[in-house]
């Protein structure tokens, strides 16, 4: 019997308004092992050990890892950002969103002109509400080349989770 390999793989899609004018691009990430065990429990119909549902995003630029955590983040202040209304959920039907799918679990998060200014905004992670030193992160990504969020732009992030059997 052929042994079947399920993998979870997620695309995260960054949409920056500025002036009425969009820029929209995908990017890959890394599952932790924490969001391992965070899907494992919720199929399992098990309370999660950490309910990881906030974004922050940050300005480090090291590679992601399996073993990652917050401390593997270098958080930007103001970055902190609950899910959007209605979110997480499958079949997302944004627009934007051009890695949604109907088997596809979509989080999506959106800062407006004031929430914070950087400029270098280079990874972010889905995490617990109030993270602090060693709190675990689901998923890790880098962005290249680093990219600005000004006091006159607007981000939408959009996380893609889709269970692939291999």
């Amino acid at each position: 019997m052929k042994k079947e390999n399920a993998t979870a793989k997620t695309t995260i899609i960054t949409v920056l308004e500025k002036n009425g004018k969009k820029k929209i691009w995908a990017n890959h990430n890394l599952i932790t092992n924490a969001g391992d065990l965070h899907m494992a429990e919720l199929l399992a119909g098990e309370t999660p050990t950490a309910v990881l549902v906030n974004c922050v995003l940050g300005t480090g630029s090291t590679a992601a890892q399996k073993t990652d955590d917050y401390d593997d983040m270098t958080p930007i202040s103001g970055s902190n950002k609950a899910p959007s209304a209605g979110y997480p959920k499958t079949n997302d039907l944004d627009a934007d969103n051009t890695g949604a799918g109907a088997d596809i679990c979509t989080w999506k998060y959106e800062w407006a002109t004031g929430d914070f200014n950087n400029a270098a905004v280079q990874e972010g992670c889905i995490t617990i509400a109030s993270p602090t030193a060693g709190s675990p992160v689901f998923n890790r990504w880098i962005e290249d080349p680093a990219y600005e969020k000004s006091s006159s732009a607007t981000l939408t992030q959009y996380v893609n989770v889709t269970i692939t059997g291999a």
